[in-house]
């Protein structure tokens, strides 16, 4: 199957909206809490992990049991004596971090701190203490990858704020702010690919690289569209814990590459990732151009879901590709309606401003 996405109008008022948007999310984990199984698991475990943000979200939505249900699991089948999340239903090598980082936060939402604070070791131990980036994928002898990226980084950034690892949190800022001083081509495309072993980024020419290293952000193609949003989003968190004005100004930058992108970007999945930066800095600055972009995505949400409430992914070869592109859209909603309701209108000026 191929999602068919369009870009949504220009001008969208998020506050009407609002009522929706709660009713597509709750749609959205009414459909994934149907296919959950009798021993706490979710879908077809033949998937591989593919259910990893399932903790975090059936927690936004006030699924506790359910959360804590696939959490038994995962303690009696993915975890090892050496507290890792490798066993053998896990069966995905690749983003190895950051869907360990997804399954922490949950699980620190939940109160299960030996799935939270408990991984927390193997985590930091996947990160490059040279960039503060962390490994994409863990290979199959147990060592890490070259390859280091932007979401991959982010992720673990927040199970890192979550846990209270402040400092390895702005280690990950750190790397965020050398890949972008590092790029020589913006606005029109972004190299998003670290070589830990280089401390650069892979670009045209490099060895290693493939076409998904760059963005091209006016061209019509499925991309990681997640890079601007997801960094901002990670870096708004971090500015709310520890509010150094270069994280936000380094947020603004992420997310403005982000806003400046083609809408073609809207014709694909992996441009959710925006919405979460623009809610965070629309939270933290109650700017309108933040606030105008929640907006459209709260559109984009509505009118791209299934009746049934799931959503398809840009490429779709199993139920299980269906579940993890739903829980996280379910969690942006949430993420969405959350900035917007953290600044009633009434307390906000024509400016933008409270």
């Amino acid at each position: 199957m191929t999602a068919i996405m369009t870009a949504p109008p220009g001008v969208v008022d998020v506050h009407e909206h609002m009522a929706e948007l709660a009713k597509a999310g709750r749609r959205a984990v009414d459909w994934v809490m149907a296919r959950r199984n009798p021993d706490g698991s979710l879908g077809n475990l033949e998937d591989g992990l593919k259910y990893h943000r399932a903790p975090w979200t059936f927690s936004l939505y006030g699924e506790s049991d359910a959360g804590h249900a696939i959490c038994g699991w995962m303690r009696q089948n993915l975890l090892t004596p050496d507290m890792t999340l490798g066993g053998p239903p896990r069966r995905l090598l690749d983003g190895w971090s950051y869907r360990d980082s997804t399954v922490i936060i949950g699980a620190q939402m939940l109160h299960q701190h030996d799935l939270s604070i408990g991984l927390m070791p193997e985590l930091l131990r996947c990160q490059d203490p040279v960039s503060g980036g962390f490994a994409n994928d863990r290979l199959p002898d147990g060592s890490m990858s070259d390859e280091m990226d932007i979401p991959y980084a982010c992720g673990p950034g927040f199970a890192c704020l979550l846990t209270g690892h402040l400092d390895a949190a702005r280690l990950v800022a750190d790397f965020l702010q050398a890949i972008y001083d590092a790029q020589q081509e913006l606005p029109e495309r972004f190299f998003c690919f670290w070589s830990r072993s280089r401390q650069a980024p892979i670009r045209y020419g490099d060895p290693g690289f493939q076409r998904r290293f760059v963005v091209e952000n006016q061209q019509n193609e499925m991309q990681r569209w997640t890079i601007g949003g997801i960094a901002a989003g990670f870096l708004g968190r971090l500015y709310l814990a520890d509010p150094q004005e270069r994280y936000l100004r380094l947020a603004r930058d992420y997310q403005s590459f982000s806003m400046a992108a083609t809408d073609d970007q809207f014709s694909y999945p992996s441009a959710c990732k925006s919405s979460w930066g623009a809610a965070l800095l629309y939270q933290i600055t109650g700017e309108p151009q933040y606030l105008a972009w929640l907006g459209r995505f709260a559109r984009w949400y509505i009118d791209s879901q299934e009746p049934d409430g799931f959503w398809h992914p840009r490429v779709e070869k199993s139920q299980g590709d269906i579940i993890e592109i739903t829980l996280e859209y379910a969690m942006h909603i949430a993420i969405l309606t959350g900035a917007v309701s953290s600044r009633p209108a009434a307390l906000t000026d024509s400016s933008g401003m409270s």
